[in-house]
């Protein structure tokens, strides 16, 4: 690969601010340059290019940049708000989904309207639809831009400018399977259950012996990525890493098979992290009934990874993650 080690925060390919925000693109230029006035906020889904968004607004501000972490608040911030522009990371964190768990949000959005400077925010989505619905978070930004979802081609583009060497790609052979996909269901009775994989026949793999056969193995592989992905870079170069060998079949394209059937408080734990990407284990315990058991389920899933007492959200498991909790109507 030609970059080194990403950092925590970075899991994004280099990739030009114009192509993330697509015609929000403007109306950002337009709070940079000073032709708008007001806070703006950064919009995206998890690992989707929030930070290269922001690295282009430190640099045309020459501002302050501030990354929010698991536990902080307004104290973080209030002494940089007032010293110039200032670039927020991870606003997310300032909230937590508890009784009295908006105290550091309203604060920060007391500071924020008394402010000249210019302030851009960063938001993951699930945290920002939660918190318009709840707390009306949309009034307080005049401008809001959202990352835009990439097509399969420019995704191919970006992922594979990273390696030197390009991979073969290869079509899949109906004959050496593919077909079946495993999930596993949990079967319990008082304090004992088991995980119990049960085959099925793969729609996606079924469909694509008819549809795919005379393509281009790259462009079905990269249509795949970017289907799987939702059009999301980070996501997608994530799910692309996980590959192993010098070919690569578009059955190699795959996410971790979660289990739907999470019940309420599994699903309500992983909306919480992926609202945050990045959550404090002993947030969750003051929420979350039988915390060890659920976190144990979901890494078990590979939803999510447990280290030093931060419960993080990975970046390949989104696609699987995020339905799994919108099937309980979680928001």
């Amino acid at each position: 690969m030609k970059h080194g080690a990403v950092e925590r925060r970075r899991r994004v390919p280099d990739v030009d601010v114009p192509t993330l925000l697509g015609d929000d693109h403007e109306a950002f230029k337009a709070v940079l340059s000073g032709e708008e006035a007001g806070p703006v906020a950064v919009v995206g889904d998890p690992f989707s290019g929030r930070g290269s968004v922001l690295d282009r607004a430190v640099r045309d501000l020459d501002a302050t940049r501030v990354s929010l972490d698991p536990g902080d608040g307004v104290d973080r911030i209030r002494a940089r708000i007032n010293g110039g522009p200032v670039v927020i990371e991870d606003c997310q964190h300032l909230y937590e989904r508890r009784i009295g768990g908006f105290e550091e949000l309203s604060a920060f959005l007391d500071d924020l309207a008394s402010v000249d400077a210019t302030v851009v925010t960063s938001w993951n989505r699930y945290a920002w639809e939660y918190l318009v619905a709840v707390q009306a978070l949309d009034r307080e930004f005049p401008v809001t831009v959202e990352i835009q979802l990439l097509p399969a081609e420019r995704i191919a583009e970006l992922v594979l400018d990273r390696y030197d060497v390009m991979p073969a790609f290869v079509a899949d052979d109906p004959e050496q399977g593919g077909l079946v996909i495993t999930t596993r269901h949990e079967i319990g009775w008082r304090d004992w259950s088991v995980s119990v994989p049960i085959p099925m026949l793969s729609p996606v793999a079924v469909k694509n012996l008819f549809s795919e056969r005379n393509l281009d193995p790259k462009d079905v592989t990269f249509g795949r990525l970017a289907a799987v992905s939702n059009g999301n870079l980070g996501v997608a170069t994530a799910i692309w890493e996980t590959r192993q060998g010098p070919k690569v079949r578009p059955s190699d394209v795959t996410v971790p098979a979660s289990d739907p059937d999470l019940d309420r408080e599994e699903a309500f734990c992983l909306r919480i992290v992926l609202a945050k990407e990045r959550v404090n284990r002993a947030q969750l315990a003051g929420i979350i009934d039988g915390l060890d058991r659920v976190l144990g389920r979901l890494s078990r899933d590979g939803l999510v990874t447990v280290e030093d007492d931060i419960v993080e959200l990975v970046p390949a498991a989104v696609p699987a993650a995020a339905p799994a909790t919108e099937l309980g109507r979680i928001l």
